[in-house]
């Protein structure tokens, strides 16, 4: 009873310092089970949305950079060393559960004269509900994943991943249906 007690309080903390820091640019659930820490930066017209129930295991890194929208959805897992960052649009639907040592992304830097400028190529990430992403995984840039996929540990998505399907390597392809 006491460990519960525990989690509230760290959740009631966060809930109110990041609602002292970004006001409206940031909605979530006073209620949620973090343990471990979360660190969410949200730049000039960047809104994260954050729903009910948010469960990780921290570290977790949040950032959403300028005009960006990140919208988590109800009743999301991360474990351990779970990292977003938006700079266009990144959607994660509800009931989702990520292994550890994640990163999500939708960009990239841009080459110029052969070297990485500070440009970035945006395309949104759009992950369905119920989806499973194993351990050391990274999903890139204009990248959607269906409903109920499943995302080996190790992969490195790419390109869209239809719903009910198994993905693995490097970069990501489909090994089982699962019908």
């Amino acid at each position: 009873m006491i460990r519960k007690a525990f989690l509230l309080l760290i959740s009631l903390f966060y809930f109110i310092k990041y609602k002292l820091i970004y006001c409206s640019k940031i909605t979530m659930h006073p209620i949620n089970s973090i343990k471990g820490r979360i660190r969410i930066e949200i730049f000039l017209g960047g809104k994260v949305n954050i729903g009910k129930f948010l469960m990780t295991r921290g570290p977790m890194y949040i950032k959403c950079t300028e005009g960006a929208n990140l919208q988590i959805g109800n009743n999301c897992f991360f474990n351990h060393n779970c990292s977003i960052t938006c700079a266009e649009k990144i959607i994660i639907g509800d009931n989702c559960m990520f292994a550890n040592n994640l990163v999500i992304v939708d960009h990239d830097h841009a080459i110029k004269d052969g070297m990485v400028s500070g440009n970035l190529k945006t395309k949104q990430v759009i992950i369905g509900n119920n989806v499973w992403v194993g351990a050391n995984c990274a999903i890139l840039k204009g990248v959607s994943i269906g409903n109920g996929a499943i995302i080996a540990a190790g992969a490195v998505v790419t390109g869209d991943v239809p719903e009910y399907t198994i993905v693995a390597g490097v970069p990501a392809k489909v090994i089982k249906n699962l019908d």
